[in-house]
């Protein structure tokens, strides 16, 4: 008789794609940790809208095959190491009390969106430069920036299947750096965008949504 290879099994002996193995390793232990629920991102986009374009509803947010408004234009790749990276830090002193132990923040934030754009094309000029090249290609560049605003919106999908998306409504250009160009190398376009508060998200910063996977949500 031929000898039937083994079958990868986790710490209990059980077998993947087993009923006992999917209960035990979807369960949440006694500490909360969760497997299931690690965000892993895999891929995602990102769009930028002229500044008062209107953001999408909670409600339409949360559709899970949500597409975005024509009026946003899509920068396409970013580098691999390029995604999304926010900063959201309070700054300045909390405003303390005579009475001890009592304080309140100063209001004061920054918050800022960095990311990598991979791709040399018009879409991607137009936005860190805010201008738009004539019909030559040709644009002149202020080094000290921009001072166009956009409304942004990020879509974050990971491994678990759980989408993120952010939108932010009062968004302008902080800093752009350029990779050294080397040959053979992507030559990326890091840019930091800062974001002030808006009254479409309470006089907060920006609206974000989590439309969980069945598997994270069960």
């Amino acid at each position: 008789l031929s000898k039937q290879p083994n079958k990868p099994t986790n710490d209990l002996g059980l077998q993947p794609g087993s009923v006992s193995f999917l209960e035990v390793n979807k369960m949440v232990d006694s500490f909360g940790n969760d497997v299931a629920a690690v965000g892993v991102p895999v891929t995602g986009h990102i769009g930028f809208a002229p500044l008062g374009t209107a953001v999408p509803t909670p409600v339409e947010g949360a559709a899970p095959d949500f597409i975005l408004p024509e009026a946003f234009r899509m920068p396409g790749l970013l580098t691999e190491d390029g995604g999304f990276e926010w900063t959201l830090e309070a700054d300045g002193d909390p405003i303390t009390f005579w009475q001890e132990g009592f304080s309140i923040p100063s209001g004061l934030a920054n918050v800022t969106l960095t990311v990598k754009f991979a791709q040399t094309d018009e879409i991607v000029r137009s936005i860190i430069r805010g201008k738009t090249a004539d019909s030559n290609g040709y644009m002149t560049i202020d080094g000290g920036g921009t001072d166009v605003k956009y409304v942004v919106f990020t879509e974050e999908i990971f491994k678990n299947g759980t989408i993120r998306r952010r939108a932010a409504a009062n968004v302008s250009v902080q800093s752009v750096s350029e990779d050294k160009s080397e040959r053979g190398s992507v030559l990326g376009y890091e840019v930091v965008f800062s974001i002030s508060r808006h009254a479409a998200f309470n006089n907060d910063h920006l609206g974000e949504w989590l439309i969980q996977s069945a598997a994270v949500a069960a």
